[in-house]
């Protein structure tokens, strides 16, 4: 009696290990496969920037394939903005004190767009403080 209980008791603990043995074995797999170490899986879509610009709202640079897009993205949708070539992405080892390159740029628009604002009749405006121009 006491043998067949050892007996059951060890066949249990072998499939219980086995399972273990199964379920990470799987899991190294997996991870070995989707990083290419095995030479069949190549990732086609890479993020290569990623800004947010409000709160669960982000801009994304993606490369899918030879295709690289402006992607807008919200919890709800996300939407292609337009598709970009190499010639409009800057190099990272141009980007200085490791700001982002699309920060640059979105600055340097800002910049352009508060110049071109700047105009006689906003004298009113500057002289007492009050930004009601832009107030929405």
């Amino acid at each position: 009696m006491i043998d067949e209980a050892i007996t059951v008791v060890c066949a249990l603990l072998g499939i219980i290990g086995l399972l273990f043995l199964m379920y990470y074995g799987g899991r190294w797999l997996n991870k070995h496969y989707r990083q290419g170490s095995f030479g069949t899986a190549q990732r086609s879509v890479k993020i290569n920037e990623c800004v947010s610009i409000a709160p669960d709202k982000q801009l994304m640079i993606v490369t899918v394939g030879s295709r690289i897009m402006l992607l807008g993205v919200t919890p709800n949708a996300v939407s292609k903005i337009c598709d970009l070539d190499a010639s409009d992405l800057v190099l990272p080892e141009s980007v200085a004190e490791g700001e982002s390159s699309f920060m640059q740029n979105l600055k340097k628009a800002f910049a352009e767009r508060s110049k071109g604002t700047d105009s006689g009749a906003d004298t009113k405006y500057k002289e007492d403080g009050r930004n009601e121009k832009d107030d929405f």
